[in-house]
């Protein structure tokens, strides 16, 4: 059973504005010492830059992520370190290469083929380019067309799922507290689970809240549920799973959502 909260509104707004000039002395002399570190900074930081830019390719080029197996990239992670870049950016470089899946951004892609039935590609790449250029492809042998507006036909929104040692009520106030959208609580054997709304593509907020009062995440989830259906002919359903067999096989494409019947 789904459960509305009618008012979400509740939120409190404190700002503090203090405008003031105070002079210091010596106040010329730490002006010149700031302007020398940026001077560093920037020069620090663009060869950083360099020195990432030059492991990029030689991972590309060689094909190998592990610096064991490609001395290019072992030689430029001793630069690297050499030059002081710091551990963390280092480690978050080679950690990214390693799963570059995480942190790729999403994009959601609304496609209509002429039987009338919509689909809501969910994308996650950082070459986005790349994934329209087979799009495209597909797209002429179906004949189909990015229709930017039928995301209207969908009630598009993310959703947490989460546990914690409280009822209901408690998850409603919770809910409006992180400004969630909407909470429904679900039983699964002896288990509770609250199941959060929250602004579509834009959980992350949500989640951090969630946990700080307490909350296990178990899962998040961006959904695009279709406002009405189209029913369609055998022949009409068929030629549709050849389409979405063919988006298949793009790897970037993580989900596919219609609103077929």
């Amino acid at each position: 059973m789904r459960h509305r909260i009618n008012t979400l509104f509740y939120c409190i707004h404190k700002n503090f504005v203090i405008n003031g000039t105070r002079k210091y002395a010596g106040h010329s002399k730490w002006q010149n010492i700031k302007h020398t570190k940026q001077e560093q900074d920037a020069a620090r930081s663009k060869v950083f830059k360099s020195i990432i830019s030059k492991m990029m390719i030689a991972v590309k080029e060689v094909g190998e992520i592990d610096p064991r197996k490609n001395s290019r990239l072992a030689n430029l992670i001793d630069e690297a370190k050499k030059a002081n870049m710091p551990a963390s950016t280092l480690n978050s470089f080679l950690e990214r290469i390693k799963n570059p899946e995480e942190g790729a951004r999403t994009h959601i892609v609304p496609v209509r083929i002429p039987s009338g039935c919509t689909f809501i590609l969910h994308i996650a790449s950082n070459n986005y380019p790349a994934v329209r250029i087979n799009l495209r492809t597909i797209y002429k042998k179906f004949n189909a067309k990015n229709i930017d507006s039928a995301l209207s036909m969908f009630d598009c929104a993310s959703y947490i799922i989460a546990t914690k040692d409280c009822n209901y009520d408690q998850a409603m106030e919770d809910a409006i507290e992180v400004e969630a959208e909407d909470v429904e609580e679900l039983k699964d054997n002896d288990k509770t689970y609250y199941k959060f709304r929250s602004e579509f593509l834009f959980s992350d907020k949500t989640k951090t809240r969630l946990m700080s009062l307490g909350y296990s995440i178990i899962s998040i989830e961006d959904t695009c549920i279709p406002n009405c259906v189209v029913e369609l002919s055998d022949e009409e359903i068929e030629n549709v799973n050849k389409f979405k067999n063919k988006l298949s096989e793009i790897k970037e494409i993580k989900k596919i959502e219609d609103n077929l019947a």
